[in-house]
């Protein structure tokens, strides 16, 4: 019988210390799962911070070169994004609302998100 408890034992010591390290390795993991997410937020934080600047400083006078050459770029990659979603959108018979950016049936005369009133092009019709 003593063997029989010695084993049931030493199982019951391996399976304690199996357990302590699933937790350590689970309380590892969720900290690891922690700071990534406060890094996303970190990110997210810095781009709203740079686009408040962004948006202070694109008509300002007093900008220094170097920003505007940024403001210019950014200006440039986001007309660009805005014509290929006009694209896209012309693609699948459908267009974009100028004032909420929606994408909006192609027969919709006021836009369903915003209720802009749209205007449409004399080349489109």
């Amino acid at each position: 019988m003593d063997f029989l408890d010695n084993a049931l034992n030493k199982a019951k010591e391996a399976i304690d210390v199996v357990s302590k390290k699933t937790g350590e390795f689970v309380t590892l993991e969720k900290q690891k799962f922690d700071v990534s997410s406060i890094k996303s937020k970190l990110e997210k934080d810095y781009a709203k911070l740079g686009k408040y600047y962004f948006e202070l400083l694109k008509n300002s006078a007093e900008t220094p070169e170097e920003v505007k050459q940024m403001v210019e770029s950014i200006n440039a990659k986001i007309a660009e994004i805005d014509k290929l979603n006009v694209e896209i959108e012309t693609a699948k018979n459908k267009k974009i609302c100028a004032a909420c950016k929606a994408s909006i049936p192609q027969s919709a005369v006021f836009c369903p998100a915003c209720g802009e009133k749209l205007v449409f092009d004399s080349s489109e019709e």
